[in-house]
């Protein structure tokens, strides 16, 4: 046992000496982006910009900055490019369940999977699914959190993605919760512990915060209440770093109830009173959860005055909580409202550019009749060379081949998956229909022709005859 705790506190000091980013360092990443974005004007370099200044602000604070999505969305809209709306789906589904509505944040999840799917964007599809899962865990829904973690698992990319490890991050915590949830501690070290080698490779507090109070939690769970200790220690001394609401709420439902189960009673009223006043306490939702245990632990110590106290608190605090969700729904509604608007923007001119290709193939499919009412008008009075009547017969097989091309690409397109052997192998097939059919019309063309040539010279013939007859008289 001494040997484990030993190694466990080496590999802890090796941690908190290796390089992390620091909150100074997360802030000049944040003030270089912000600057960067400022001269920037190129959809695509715009777009990339925003997504990572979303994204390092995922990885430090846990909830990304949601409130770039529209124009991510309005970007992508432009760019019709199915990849980047699957991203901005899935950021304005954050923000929608960020403020308490997860009804849209599940539709716009469930909008994004067939973008992400159709443009094979693993790392996307897989970061969707987590996303999903912390739905249900919001819903507290243990077999479709830990369904929707399994499937963002399944859709991971490989591993030489530059994001893999971010998650891979995602996936193991995701996992270790739910195996914590479902009462599966041995599972859920499976999980825990490679979580902790995992957030040194990212360099990231978050990741290593949420490592170490799932690893308590699993060892608790264990029986191993030394080791669950030196866990918890750790978890407490990284706490003041870590300014996502959403991971200290998680860690406090993980960490009281344990002290609580112990009898832990002095810790755990400190515990639960710093969720009142501490840097989170703005979050209502981790004030009602600290009254809460305060209300369960004094009603264990035989305190009515001061369970009631805080019973009475929780009572507020919902009704607090209920108002600011209504506000957070109404702001939603808002937001869901602009993004409505930049999609029907999107669709206007989409129709607007269906109209209008249109029109052009009407023209086409024109200059091809007239092409050919007009070879054949001249035909009747001029005569023909055959070779002249071999180019224009190919001029018009290729014409009406690529015709047919812009007819069935979108078509063709979407049910190849733009897969270039099997698009090859429909136009090779098309093309094996037309050569007969061209050979055919044109044999018939030629022995038209010649049949029209024989009779036009003929005529010419018959009167220069008359002419120098009549010369001759």
């Amino acid at each position: 046992m001494m040997k484990r705790i030993v190694w466990l506190c080496c590999f802890l000091f090796s941690v908190q000496a290796s390089k992390s980013l620091d909150s100074a360092d997360h802030q000049r990443q944040v003030d270089s982006f912000k600057r960067v974005l400022a001269v920037t004007t190129k959809p695509i370099d715009r777009f990339t910009n925003l997504l990572a200044l979303s994204e390092t602000t995922s990885l430090h604070n846990g909830d990304p900055d949601s409130s770039l999505s529209a124009e991510l969305l309005q970007i992508a809209r432009h760019l019709q490019n199915d990849s980047l709306l699957a991203i901005s789906y899935d950021l304005i589904g954050q923000y929608s369940r960020v403020n308490g509505d997860n009804t849209a944040g599940l539709e716009y999840y469930f909008k994004a999977i067939p973008l992400a799917d159709k443009a094979h964007d693993k790392r996307r599809l897989s970061s969707i699914y987590f996303d999903m899962a912390t739905v249900y865990f919001n819903l507290q829904n243990n077999e479709e959190y830990g369904k929707y973690i399994k499937k963002g698992g399944e859709n991971m990319p490989d591993k030489t993605h530059p994001k893999y490890d971010l998650l891979l991050a995602q996936y193991q915590r995701g996992m270790a919760t739910y195996f914590i949830q479902i009462h599966q501690p041995d599972s859920a070290l499976v999980y825990a512990q490679p979580l902790i080698a995992t957030s040194q490779r990212l360099q990231s507090q978050l990741y290593a915060f949420n490592a170490y109070y799932l690893n308590a939690a699993a060892q608790d769970a264990l029986g191993d209440k030394e080791m669950a200790a030196l866990y918890f220690k750790k978890t407490l001394a990284m706490s003041p770093n870590i300014k996502s609401f959403y991971s200290q709420l998680r860690f406090a439902s993980i960490y009281i109830p344990i002290l609580i189960s112990n009898r832990n009673f002095t810790e755990a009223k400190k515990q639960a009173a710093g969720m009142l006043t501490g840097f989170a306490s703005a979050n209502n939702d981790y004030k009602l959860k600290g009254a809460g245990f305060l209300r369960q632990i004094y009603e264990l110590l035989h305190q009515p005055d001061s369970a009631y106290y805080y019973a009475k608190m929780e009572i507020e605090l919902s009704q607090v909580l209920f108002n600011q969700n209504n506000i957070n729904k109404i702001q939603s509604l808002a937001f869901n409202e602009q993004i409505r608007n930049i999609e029907a923007d999107a669709r206007q001119k989409q129709e607007a550019e269906q109209r209008r290709q249109n029109i052009q193939f009407a023209l086409i499919a024109f200059g091809i009749v007239t092409f050919i009412v007009v070879f054949l008008l001249f035909s009747r009075s001029i005569v023909a060379n055959e070779k002249w009547i071999s180019f224009f017969g190919i001029l018009g097989l290729l014409i009406v081949f690529e015709f047919i091309n812009l007819l069935i690409h979108p078509w063709l397109a979407h049910y190849t998956h733009e897969s270039p052997v099997l698009m090859l192998l429909a136009l090779v097939i098309i093309a094996s229909l037309l050569i007969p059919l061209h050979h055919r019309l044109e044999k018939w063309i030629k022995e038209k022709m010649i049949e029209k040539n024989k009779a036009i010279r003929l005529v010419a013939a018959k009167k220069t005859i008359e002419k120098l007859e009549g010369k001759q008289n």
